[in-house]
């Protein structure tokens, strides 16, 4: 299914994606954006970032952020993303808390951020790695204070391939972004922190693919202004639906809210995978995380997810698939009116039998939720089967 682009909210027209890049594969559109990259000069990526510094400017997350954040170092005279100097030397003279990425493994948790002392030349003079990245050594790390998981990041600006009006993000494939900004977003909650992207104009196209781990940035700032995958309209549309009690009930809702349940519980007759996902309300709402669950057909978890995804951000909600399995639902019978809930594939930690862990240790939440949407059927879970 199509799903609906999010509003650009620019001060100076619609951000247009790069009339050479359409949807494509990861690999491909790596190579397509690399080639529009190609042909840009010093001087014209120079013109980009200082246009890109200026746009932030007026994005109330940098304007106001004074306590601590993240943004990556650029790549020692490359063309293909936005100088970020500028920027860390802006962050720094209000005074923020700068923090920037050391890779330290090939696992995709292997990025910490480390806070730069306050003196942007010794931030420059931090060694190169192979591919021309200043990044702190181990013994620079040593003594850098590690905000890898500190709640003071309200801001976390963000290098990528290639970006789009729905804040897709494409990175180089090893998912170290993917992962810090995941766990700190499991880690603050409530909004935080604002996660934006920043792109020179060759770097907005028109679909980047997403996958089960890639997140979803809040922003992408470039040149030509911001994007926001949360249009102001979809966040006030959806708080008014919360406060009316139209949209989904929050965790751990009533059995008075049973009817809204049937927003977030949607189960097929028959034997069939199941997703669950955390669905977040638009930032600002007021309105707390709940868990919602689809199953149906599909050759693969996330397209029993698609069409559950593509109702709840058409409100302004953000979807986090958690897991998955199969569920059995009869709706009579000899046994009478039951759901079982079973499968390996809880956590979504690998393929169909993947390791658990990744949002979920078990069926057990599931059970309880469609419990609670379907109180005439007899509903039970086990970790066991396919």
């Amino acid at each position: 299914p199509t799903r609906r682009p999010a509003r650009p909210l620019t001060r100076g027209g619609p951000v247009r994606p790069s009339s050479r890049i359409r949807a494509m594969s990861k690999p491909s559109l790596r190579a397509s954006v690399a080639a529009a990259l190609s042909s840009i000069t010093p001087a014209q990526r120079a013109s980009q970032s200082a246009a890109v510094l200026e746009q932030l400017r007026s994005v109330p997350a940098f304007a106001s952020c004074t306590g601590a954040a993240s943004i990556y170092l650029p790549m020692e005279g490359a063309c293909n993303e936005v100088d970020t100097w500028p920027i860390v030397a802006d962050l720094l003279a209000r005074g923020v808390r700068v923090a920037v990425p050391r890779v330290c493994g090939r696992s995709p948790t292997d990025m910490k951020m480390l806070g730069l002392s306050g003196d942007l030349e010794a931030a420059k003079a931090l060694p190169r790695t192979k591919w021309g990245i200043p990044e702190p050594d181990e013994a620079a790390a040593a003594s850098m204070e590690d905000l890898t998981e500190s709640e003071d990041l309200s801001l976390l600006l963000v290098p990528g391939v290639a970006f789009d009006a729905r804040c897709g993000r494409l990175g180089h494939g090893r998912g170290y972004y993917d992962a810090f900004i995941s766990r700190q977003r499991r880690l603050q909650g409530g909004g935080r922190p604002q996660v934006i992207g920043l792109a020179l104009n060759e770097q907005i196209v028109e679909a980047v693919p997403m996958g089960e781990l890639d997140e979803r940035l809040d922003a992408v700032v470039s040149p030509q202004g911001e994007l926001r995958f949360t249009s102001e309209a979809d966040g006030a549309k959806a708080a008014r639906l919360l406060q009316r009690g139209e949209g989904a009930p929050a965790e751990g809702a009533g059995a008075g809210e049973a009817a809204a349940l049937s927003s977030r519980v949607e189960i097929a007759v028959g034997r069939f995978k199941y997703a669950c996902l955390r669905v977040s309300p638009p930032r600002g709402s007021g309105g707390a995380p709940f868990l919602a669950v689809r199953s149906g057909r599909g050759s693969y978890h996330a397209d029993v997810a698609e069409a559950a995804i593509d109702r709840f951000e058409a409100l302004g909600y953000r979807c986090e698939p958690l897991g998955g399995g199969r569920i059995v639902r009869s709706d009579g019978g000899p046994g009478g009116a039951s759901v079982h809930i079973y499968g390996y594939s809880v956590g979504f930690g690998g393929a169909e039998g993947g390791p658990p862990g990744r949002g979920m240790r078990d069926h057990a939440a599931v059970a309880e939720l469609v419990a609670q949407a379907l109180p005439s059927h007899s509903v039970t879970h086990s970790p066991d089967g396919y």
